[in-house]
């Protein structure tokens, strides 16, 4: 045990040293005993002191520490810059000047850890001093590592309070000088190799410079050391830091460029007590304290600040007694129990720096591309759809259509033949392989591909097995259509509640199944088809376009390059209007519900009415509505509108886009003529929602409000009878549709921006979009981040499309908003979403919700609480799961700079406060700044004991703070931290509880925990201790397997986390096919999303360099190959990192902690 740690038993030493005796000012006293390391060298005699001045004077003791292999103290020039600093402070009579001298090792013997040792030397050395003068206030002067070796010495006092030497020291401490000395880097590991840049610069020791080979102890010894001064550092600092180049900004022409040792960022404590001074000096030269000044500031002004507040301190000048017993030297403060340094904000990338739709318009909720990897590198495997299928079985035949087939359906049979021509399997020609059909309709807006879509699909049932429409008009509608599928072919049962919980699930059950390679007997009697009805943004279903598959694709989109856009052998349509037959057909059916005519003047006016609207269906289907309501004839309706003025506006347009434009605005602007009030209101409200279902109960709800939307301005709030009565105008007018069943109402987009066109003025179409906000806002039920609340997903499921159109029109028409008043329900709403659509495993879709609702306050400078922080915690917690760590980390240092505070209002934490600490710990964890994270769940963890919580709370940051030990090598800290937190969790909820997946994050860490102290044992040569860890390591990681399973699904990237750690244990064990088959199941789970392409990197690279080491061509080749993959993921990850030799280990540095 080091000298440091004995404890001293007699309690009254230093106490009796405390009286006014301490008189000598000759430069013999104190400890200067040549045995010694701190000695005294010198007395600088400020000013004679008569008899009644010499009780009030202040001598302190000043004791320099240098750096390793630096200059010495005695060219510091410190003396005489003392001298200067106090010479107009009175009451400092004398400066006593110490200078600690260790015995340091030799360079070839020099380790980190023998280095940080010492610091318990220092610290019984200043210890010494204090006891012997314990009137005199220190301060410390350090340069270069000797600052290193000072932070080690206070660090080791304070948490050895109870001693009453090291009170004395603590409460004595007055002030530091830091000159170079490093402190913390980007991460833990960069802070090891900064150090070491400054310990070869200083004596040429050679250290290790590449990150992955760092020695862990080290990169942790070091990084605790900062994270835990940091908490202490409560008395004036001075940080001086080196410039890399002059500040007059002239550029150095001859001669090579000095790259600063220890720069600002590197120099710099984050103690609200410290200041930082920038000087042009090379490292060497930062100890000379003359030249430490700017053109503001210098060493000089701070000491003589420093020395001005001792003389103003009673305790020094003896005008009152020192106490015989001091207090703790940091008094706890519950909002910061830890006293853990303040964090100032970055410069945030997500504000408003101007207008909203400038600044997003191309920002929209869409999935990211794929992976930009050659296309033999993407997922290789081929038994990627049997492992998730399993052995399912679907029940067909299946047709999942939401569309009913339409009654007045007109021609187009050329059409429907040309579909057949490129879709049905008995006219596909034979390839090498299963490869999907696609077929395209193109068109305008109003033109009829919907129309023809619901045709081919109820008149087409017999030829295909299964059949699903699929509303790809936005994300979250195409995200749960998809997911429908697999439960409509019975691939997902009431036996699978988790799995159907998890949309993400049921997605790739559907992918698999429609992927699934199919033998020649079994194509004709399973064969499928999709239909993407109103994809016009082709992005949206890229990644639900199964390419290899048996079956077909029918898309509608107002895009005409949906034709070749997903295949080279695509086909499709231009579509164009009706001809004038058919035109004038469809108009009698749709007016007098019969194909004849009563006289030829009748069927005359109708082929002259269909000219006039342009062969547009909707169109006609509009002005039907009006010409029955007002129950004319068509040839009288004929003759009225050649008479109206409105005619003029089509009339000689001579561009046929605009004629087909003003086609259907004129039938609309007739159709709507005559709409009493509460239907045109009912109308305007439609039109800003998501246009293919809108749920009944969003107009006439019964629930009670949630307390967060109390508030809302409900000003389109109906009666049930007020409700139907203007839904039945509209109905009857053929302006929406019904579906009786469902409750829902469908209106067509076209419809829906004519209407928008039409309402009023600017602001009255922002008031409607309001409106329409808060009823949503009235039924969408709310969530939060520290429980996933499961049964509220089936509603917002529900909700989310027009949440989703909200975006959408905001963005299109703010140019016009951004001068209105923001209704803080709007940004409220896009946080739900973001925190529904995390919960659901999409939390890259949430992110650009976010990002409106940031923007959105960040513009009307809105800081309601707690909104704008959940805002800040929710998108941290998206960046968090898209592998995005400097968002995450933004956004986390905002949430917790406001949660903080909003509870320094009151006096106790709370448990947001506590849940934004954790965060933090999270977000630093991501960063590497490991030691610093463990101090936020600490500290996170302290302040749930203080407050009453439900001990469910408690999973999150004790087993992040496990975690926090786990990786910086402090396995038997880990090891109890989540032993204790499992037991606890079995005793509120039994073993392997489904509440949540906490207990199977608590898990995974313990099995790596125990896989560490089993590989711990192995360098021991304890082989029976290591079986035993390891037994225990692969035991608990099947168990966090089916726990992940039972609450998140098979599919989710967690689940991903589980299947690659169970790889490695069976590569271990030497089961190589059940290794792959586990590897296999996690790449598919990752697939080729972007923001999974740090963990679908390790995966490849481990499945490759195991099938290289079981040998064979085939093998070799292929392992190969997902090695090429997984260097390839790797060089967009770290696009700068120098070719060399990669290891697992340099992989696993690339996923986040949870992960590993």
């Amino acid at each position: 045990m080091p000298r440091y740690y004995r404890q001293t038993t007699d309690s009254s030493a230093a106490s009796s040293q405390r009286s006014r005796t301490d008189t000598t000012t000759s430069s013999v006293s104190g400890p200067s005993r040549s045995n010694t390391p701190l000695s005294l060298s010198d007395v600088v005699q400020l000013r004679d002191i008569n008899s009644k001045e010499q009780d009030t004077r202040v001598e302190p003791n000043v004791v320099a520490v240098p750096g390793y292999r630096t200059p010495p103290v005695n060219t510091w020039g410190m003396g005489n810059e003392f001298k200067q600093a106090a010479i107009s402070v009175e009451s400092v009579s004398s400066l006593h000047m110490y200078i600690y001298q260790p015995n340091y090792e030799p360079a070839e013997d020099f380790t980190w850890e023998k280095f940080l040792k010492a610091g318990s030397d220092l610290a019984e050395e200043l210890a010494r001093l204090t006891t012997e003068y314990p009137n005199r206030p220190i301060i410390l002067v350090a340069h270069s590592l000797g600052g290193v070796l000072l932070k080690k010495a206070l660090l080791l006092a304070h948490q050895n309070v109870q001693d009453p030497r090291f009170k004395l020291l603590v409460e004595c401490l007055s002030g530091i000088l830091f000159m170079g000395t490093p402190h913390a880097s980007v991460s833990d590991e960069d802070t090891l190799l900064r150090h070491n840049q400054v310990l070869y610069s200083c004596a040429k020791v050679s250290v290790q410079k590449q990150a992955s080979r760092l020695p862990r102890s080290d990169v942790f010894q070091l990084a605790n050391l900062a994270a835990a001064f940091e908490q202490i550092a409560t008395i004036p600092l001075l940080s001086v830091f080196e410039y890399t180049s002059p500040r007059s900004g002239v550029p150095k022409f001859f001669g090579k460029k000095r790259k600063a040792l220890v720069d600002q960022q590197l120099a710099t404590i984050s103690s609200h007590a410290e200041q930082l001074l920038g000087v042009n000096a090379t490292h060497d030269d930062l100890c000379k304290l003359p030249i430490l000044r700017d053109d503001k500031y210098s060493a000089r002004d701070f000491l003589r600040c420093l020395l001005e507040q001792l003389a103003g301190d009673k305790r020094w000048t003896g005008e009152i007694d020192m106490p015989t017993s001091f207090q703790d030297p940091v008094v706890t403060n519950p909002l910061n129990p830890l006293n853990l340094a303040p964090v100032e904000p970055l410069h945030p990338t997500t504000g408003s720096a101007g207008r909203v739709g400038r600044k997003l318009r191309e920002d929209k909720p869409t999935p990211a591309t794929s992976l930009s990897l050659p296309l033999r590198l993407h997922l290789i495997s081929n038994t990627s759809s049997e492992n998730l299928l399993e052995s399912r079985k679907p029940v067909l035949p299946c047709f999942m259509l939401s569309q009913y087939p339409n009654p007045d359906f007109t021609g187009r049979q050329d059409i429907l033949e040309k579909i057949d021509e490129a879709l049905l399997i008995t006219n596909k020609k034979q390839t090498h392989g299963p490869t999907t059909s696609l077929f395209a309709i193109c068109g305008m807006g109003g033109i009829g591909k919907t129309d023809i879509a619901v045709q081919y699909a109820h008149t087409r049932r017999d030829k295909f097995a299964a059949i699903f429409w699929l509303e790809a008009g936005g994300v979250s509608q195409l995200a749960s259509d998809f997911g429908r599928i697999a439960t409509q072919l019975g691939l997902q049962t009431a036996a699978d509640l988790e799995e159907v919980r998890s949309l993400e699930s049921s997605i790739e059950v559907a992918k698999a199944w429609l992927s699934r390679p199919r033998r020649p007997e079994e194509a004709a009697k399973d064969n499928w088809l999709l239909i993407f009805d109103n994809a016009d943004n082709l992005d949206i279903i890229t990644n639900y376009v199964p390419y290899h598959g048996n079956g077909s694709i029918l898309v509608t989109s107002r895009d005409p390059f949906a034709k070749e856009h997903f295949f080279n052998n695509g086909s499709g349509i231009d579509l164009e209007p009706l001809p004038e037959t058919d035109s004038a057909t469809l108009l009698r059916k749709l007016i007098t519900r019969s194909e004849e005519a009563t006289s030829s003047d009748e069927q005359a006016a109708s082929v002259e009415l269909a000219n006039h609207l342009a062969g547009l269906p909707l169109a006609m289907t509009q002005m039907a509505g009006f010409i029955r309501r007002r129950h004319l004839s068509i040839r009288e309706f004929v003759t009225l509108y050649a008479n109206d003025a409105r005619y003029a506006e089509i009339h000689d347009v001579g561009n046929p886009i605009q004629d087909h434009r003003y086609g259907y605005t004129l039938a609309t602007a007739y159709n709507f003529q005559g709409l009493s009030a509460a239907p045109l209101r009912l109308l305007q409200l439609l039109a800003f929602m998501n246009p293919d279902r809108v749920q009944e109960y969003i107009f006439v709800n019964n629930r009670p409000s949630s307390g967060q939307w109390q508030n809302s301005k409900l000003s389109s709030q109906w009666t049930a009878q007020d409700f139907e009565s203007a839904r039945y105008e509209l109905l009857g007018s053929s302006i929406i549709k019904r579906n009786i069943y469902k409750k829902e109402l469908w209106i067509h987009r076209v419809i829906q921006a004519e209407v928008r066109t039409r309402i009023g003025n600017e602001e009255e179409r922002y008031q409607t979009f309001k409106d329409a906000v808060s009823l949503l806002a009235v039924v969408w039920p709310p969530g939060d981040h520290s429980s996933q609340q499961i049964k509220r997903w089936e509603t917002c499921e529900e909700l989310l499309p027009h949440l989703e159109r909200f975006y959408q029109l905001y963005i299109e028409y703010s140019d016009a908003w951004d001068n209105y008043p923001v209704d803080p329900t709007f940004p409220m709403l896009l946080n739900e979403a973001g925190v529904y659509l995390h919960e659901r495993g999409f939390s890259h879709e949430g992110k650009a919700y976010l990002r409106l609702a940031l923007s959105l306050c960040d513009q009307a400078n809105i800081t309601m609480e707690p909104l704008v922080s959940d805002m800040h915690l929710t998108m941290g917690a998206l960046s968090n799961e898209t592998n995005d760590a400097g968002s995450c980390l933004e956004h986390n240092i905002l949430c917790l700079s406001i949660r903080k505070a909003e509870a320094a209002k009151g006096t106790k934490p709370d448990l947001r406060l506590a849940f934004a600490h954790s965060q933090m710990g999270i977000a630093y964890m991501m960063v590497r700044k490991f030691a610093l994270a463990t101090e936020y769940f600490k500290q996170s963890v302290e302040m749930l004991k203080s407050i009453e919580v439900d001990p469910d709370e408690f999973g999150f940051p004790v087993c992040n703070l496990g975690l926090g030990y786990w990786v910086q090598g402090a396995l038997d800290e880990a090891d109890k931290t989540l032993t204790d937190l499992l037991h606890q969790r079995e005793k509120l909820h039994g073993k392997m509880d489904k509440v949540s997946y906490k207990t199977g994050r608590v898990l995974h860490a313990l099995g790596n925990v125990r896989a560490s102290k089993a590989m711990q044992m192995e360098s021991e040569n304890n082989h029976e201790a290591a079986k035993a860890y390891w037994d225990q390591s692969f035991a608990i990681h099947k168990d966090c397997l089916k726990q992940y399973e039972s609450t998140l699904g098979k599919f989710n990237h967690r689940t991903a986390d589980a299947c690659h750690k169970l790889a490695e244990h069976y590569i271990r064990l030497k089961e190589h096919e059940t290794a792959q088959r586990y590897l296999d199941r996690a790449l598919s789970i990752w697939g080729d999303r972007q923001w999974y392409k740090n963990e679908s990197a390790r995966s490849s690279f481990l499945r490759g360099t195991h099938l290289v080491s079981l040998g064979g061509k085939e093998n070799i080749e292929l392992g190969n190959r997902w090695i090429e993959r997984a260097k390839l993921l790797r060089k967009e990850i770290i696009p700068d990192e120098e070719p060399r030799e990669l290891d697992t280990v340099d992989f696993d540095d690339l996923v986040c902690f949870w992960s590993v």
